[in-house]
């Protein structure tokens, strides 16, 4: 049986130091082992891609059932395992492996360089999803080597890393139990339904999570502490949060259906259906009644045989026309009558306004003679000036 774990690295030279030190066995994929950390920068630095990833941190441990970490046979199988397990997982990249004993299990630090030898450019995508591939690639290749595959638990609601479990046993909280204990409260509330709604009510217990892939990144708000939904148990995942969200929504809408669809199958549920039928017939024969009187008065040989009641209405209906049109004539009358002292009044009324407007029209006239009158000089004053005239 065994285990796998990778991550990312900003510093291929740290994960080479650490693992070269305690190393019994070591091998390399595409590298020369003894130089790898000056393999891996030349490679960097040729294809120009010197960004904040430079590599891959992974690790395969295997259990102490199957491999003694004190067996040297044990040792050189086990670091053939994995790299059989690398070179199928990541046939473009440098691998260095370097094998440690330190521990119960016998297990192999794997660095992966960032950079595809072929394309020259990064490991571009989920790297969660690189990690799948490389547990697959495990599972099926131990089993080729007549071992156990790992098998998880699927009643494992929550997950512990050591730390986790030796922090617990002292009685010091941790914070994976804090995003924990937040999400149990938000997904104990019926009203969350929807995904917005699971994160808004986080944030406001200063966690904040978002989608990653596949999976969900919780993390403490105004902190480095993120884990994903994987890392905190099934109950955490994203699969698990959405498919109670959509259960929920599903839930709802249903109840909204049931209440709000009324029953319109009886219009009045006081009156039998007997009396209903009654009343819509009277109704129809009122309406076409009265669609018949409005057409326009009927011939004396239709008046004959339509019933009594038809013919009676008809009578009323032309008494009423006729009346109406004398109080038009009559009032018609009045208003003539009314109308012709104003009309004279107004045609005295628009003579007088033409006579004013003749007058004023010839008063500039007037005023334009008398002053030229005005300003010829008088009979004394020519004789004055010019002579006396002959």
């Amino acid at each position: 049986m065994a285990t796998t774990h990778i991550k990312r690295s900003n510093s291929a030279s740290r994960l080479i130091n650490y693992a070269e030190k305690r190393a019994v066995l070591k091998d390399g994929l595409n590298l020369d082992i003894d130089y790898a950390k000056s393999e891996l920068k030349q490679v960097r630095e040729i294809y120009g891609n010197t960004g904040k990833t430079q590599a891959y941190a992974s690790r395969i441990a295997f259990s102490p059932k199957e491999f003694d970490p004190q067996n040297e046979t044990d040792q050189q199988k086990a670091l053939d395992i994995a790299k059989e397990v690398y070179e199928k997982t990541y046939p473009n990249q440098q691998v260095a492996l370097y094998e440690h004993i330190d521990t119960d299990s016998l297990h192999i630090h794997a660095v992966v360089g960032a950079i595809d030898l072929e394309s020259g450019k990064k490991m571009h995508g989920n790297w969660h999803e690189f990690r799948d591939r490389l547990v697959h690639n495990t599972d099926e290749i131990v089993e080729q080597h007549g071992l156990e595959v790992t098998q998880s638990d699927p009643n494992r609601t929550e997950k512990h890393s050591m730390a986790e479990i030796k922090m617990t046993e002292r009685g010091q909280p941790t914070w994976k139990d804090q995003i924990r204990q937040s999400v149990d409260e938000t997904m104990g509330n019926p009203l969350i339904r929807d995904f917005q709604a699971f994160r808004e009510d986080l944030r406001q217990k200063a966690i904040d999570v978002w989608e990653r892939g596949k999976n969900l990144t919780y993390q403490l708000i105004g902190t480095n502490y993120k884990t994903r939904g994987t890392k905190l148990g099934t109950d955490y995942e994203k699969e698990t949060i959405y498919h109670e969200l959509e259960r929920r929504q599903q839930q709802s809408q249903e109840t909204n259906r049931e209440t709000s669809t009324p029953d319109t199958a009886r219009t009045n549920p006081a009156k039998p259906d007997v009396d209903r039928t009654s009343e819509l017939s009277r109704n129809t024969d009122s309406a076409t009644i009265n669609s018949q009187n409005s057409a326009g008065p009927t011939t004396e040989t239709n008046r004959t045989n339509q019933p009594r009641s038809q013919s009676s209405l008809s009578n009323d209906l032309d008494q009423l026309v006729a009346k109406q049109r004398e109080e038009q004539q009559t009032v018609g009358t009045d208003l003539t009558k009314r109308l012709r002292p104003i009309s004279k009044a107004d045609r005295n009324a628009q003579s007088e306004d033409r006579r004013s407007a003749e007058q004023d029209k010839q008063q500039p006239e007037k005023q334009q003679r008398n002053l030229e009158k005005s300003q010829q000089p008088t009979r004394k004053e020519r004789e004055r000036h010019d002579g006396p005239s002959r």
